[in-house]
């Protein structure tokens, strides 16, 4: 579980100076931090394998290797801000609103892109190549507009949700490094109230049979 440590900062407010009538309905702000004001979780913490040898893949994935995972252009925002996808499946971008919006992004290992998607449109985009960090979808129309696409090419990654809570399935047993990043990468966090050093964001976790726990990790903002 992700935990914010102190007060959550006051989300931004946005300038919305592009289809003011629209999009200045929506009460929006900036997502970069998403905390929960119950009890303080974290959300949109990415945690994603990061072995040198490509693990062995549980069955059980073989059932959505080739899925559909959607993002949603809605009410001049992302939805959702944060998401992740294996080489494989197919990114499918939508527009909800009744106005036009773009959706680019600059990858390292795959072709990048920028495709208009008029009101009520779609488009599907697929990717041959993991990519080391999330990438930043945006759109140059409306230019608060963010998200984060992190691919990968096998399923071991998670986001944590509303609560700063994740869960990846299945792992392979033995030593793993795994990568946590939000924003940037979480490289001094407090886990389990002891201050802990992730060198750029990696973590060794030894994986048993059974459940296994990262513990609570709180995040200075």
């Amino acid at each position: 579980t992700f935990c914010l440590k102190g007060a959550a900062p006051a989300p931004g407010k946005i300038n919305v100076d592009k289809d003011p009538q629209f999009c200045g309905q929506h009460n929006l702000v900036d997502e970069a931090v998403v905390v929960n004001k119950e009890n303080g979780g974290l959300a949109n913490v990415v945690v994603y394998l990061m072995d040198t040898a490509k693990p062995k893949i549980h069955p059980d994935y073989a059932k959505d290797a080739k899925a559909e995972v959607t993002v949603d252009n809605a009410n001049c925002r992302f939805e959702p801000h944060v998401l992740a996808i294996r080489t494989g499946q197919t990114l499918v971008i939508g527009n909800k609103d009744p106005i036009g919006h773009n959706t680019k992004a600059d990858f390292f290992g795959n072709t990048p892109f920028n495709d208009l998607i008029p009101a009520g449109g779609s488009l599907k985009k697929t990717f041959s190549k993991a990519e080391a960090t999330p990438t930043d979808l945006t759109c140059s129309i409306h230019p608060w507009m963010k998200a984060r696409l992190l691919v990968r090419e096998d399923p071991y990654f998670a986001v944590s949700d509303k609560d700063g809570k994740f869960t990846i399935k299945n792992l392979p047993t033995g030593e793993h490094t795994f990568v946590v990043w939000s924003n940037k990468f979480i490289s001094a966090p407090t886990v389990d109230g002891k201050a802990a050093t992730w060198a750029r964001g990696r973590v060794k976790l030894n994986i048993k049979a059974g459940a296994n726990s990262l513990g609570k990790v709180e995040v200075t903002p």
